[in-house]
């Protein structure tokens, strides 16, 4: 670390295939929120399309848009996700009001936990944050998604994670998605630090290492669950990893100057 550089404070992490591999979502998961969201939409309507139905519409809905952000990130602005789901029931017939709406979004949406749950503990995470922590830096999270902060620490919380993080922002609950700088800049002020004293880790070479090295924060590309070539950002990351387990000797280096 050049000596003009300013010790690391904090590490900001993306979630997704960064702090969990984001996997398929378990089909028994599947079934148990998406019968509930049902559930509610009977109670209104006295009728609803079938499971499957709905999980083909709200869950192909929801990836038509992140093929859409995946293809051109200049799109930012992130409605929040009922409105998402409204939309994608509209398809099928339903417009349920806004309390009955809500309901079935928030059911569907703890998907990922049950998800979550269902998978074996990955070796080495949460040591990993751990050992940051025992450096000194403090942990949070900033990440694009359907699912908001509540449902996201409830993830980390399944995959031992959630005690180390003091933050997560979701783009859902702010408004903005990666690589937008607002959204980087309400972490750098929650957690009370400058960029130049934060690092943000995550697999994606536009939202996780240009986007924040724009701002003055140093960045890891992490090759653990995905592998975007650091070659081609604009700004070349500080450190390419494998394994979440191999970033402690990062920070330990740098802090080291």
């Amino acid at each position: 670390m050049p000596t003009s550089r300013k010790p690391i404070k904090v590490a900001l992490f993306d979630i997704g295939s960064t702090l969990w591999s984001s996997p398929a979502e378990d089909p028994g998961a599947l079934a148990y929120c998406y019968g509930r969201g049902r559930d509610a939409l009977v109670a209104y309507h006295g009728d609803a399309p079938s499971m499957e139905d709905l999980i083909d519409a709200v869950e192909g809905y929801f990836a038509e848009w992140e093929d859409i952000w995946k293809a051109d990130n200049t799109r930012v602005l992130q409605e929040p996700t009922a409105d998402f789901v409204g939309r994608a029931l509209k398809k099928l017939g339903l417009e349920p009001p806004p309390d009955v709406l809500s309901a079935f979004t928030d059911a569907i949406l703890e998907t990922s936990i049950y998800t979550a749950k269902a998978l074996e503990p990955e070796e080495g995470m949460p040591e990993a944050l751990a050992a940051l922590r025992g450096l000194g830096v403090r942990i949070g999270c900033v990440s694009n998604a359907f699912m908001g902060a509540g449902v996201l620490n409830r993830i980390l919380d399944e995959r031992g994670l959630g005690r180390h993080c003091e933050l997560t922002i979701s783009s859902c609950d702010f408004g903005y998605r990666k690589p937008h700088p607002r959204i980087y800049e309400e972490a750098l002020r929650a957690m009370g630090v400058e960029a130049p004293e934060a690092v943000f880790v995550g697999d994606r070479v536009d939202a996780d290492v240009e986007g924040p090295a724009g701002l003055g924060m140093r960045t890891v590309l992490t090759h653990q669950y995905r592998q975007e070539d650091p070659g081609r950002a604009k700004s070349p990351p500080d450190a390419v990893i494998q394994h979440l387990s191999d970033l402690p000797a990062v920070l330990k280096r740098w802090l080291a100057g």
